[in-house]
């Protein structure tokens, strides 16, 4: 009888310890049942005019004017496709405070995705951006469309 107990003590744990983790893995999980994998705010200068780029979304490889990004102490220009509550207006050079959020939900056809989200306009200036490449599309994609 002793043996029972303890063995139904020892399950009856397991399951409480379970149900603790399960609990605390869900922290960050948000109202949509996206899993948050990492979430940080940092500054970035838009360029004053938008480069052809090629963006990559659910496998597919999208073709199209893309705004040209620089993070702050980057000397990199990166497309990037928008940002959430940001109007552009063409022949601004921008320095914006944003949030960059990656999202992970395997319930979707494209599981792990990156949102940005405008927190702040630190700067709007009137100007020609210097120092862009010629545009964003990869030699690799440019051979596909030749062939």
């Amino acid at each position: 009888m002793k043996t029972i107990r303890f063995f139904l003590g020892l399950v009856v744990a397991l399951f409480c310890a379970m149900s603790l983790c399960g609990c605390l893995a869900d922290d960050d999980v948000d109202e949509e049942g996206r899993k948050v994998l990492s979430s940080k705010d940092y500054v970035i200068t838009i360029a004053s005019h938008k480069l052809e780029g090629v963006l990559t979304s659910c496998g597919m490889n999208l073709k199209g004017e893309v705004l040209a990004v620089k993070k702050d102490g980057s000397t990199t220009w990166e497309p990037w496709g928008g940002i959430t509550g940001f109007d552009y207006e063409e022949g601004y050079e921008y320095r914006l405070k944003i949030n960059e959020t990656d999202y992970l939900d395997y319930r979707m056809g494209d599981p792990a995705w990156t949102e940005h989200k405008l927190l702040e306009v630190l700067s709007k200036e009137k100007k020609e951006t210097e120092g862009l490449p010629g545009d964003f599309v990869p030699s690799w994609y440019k051979e596909c469309i030749e062939n």
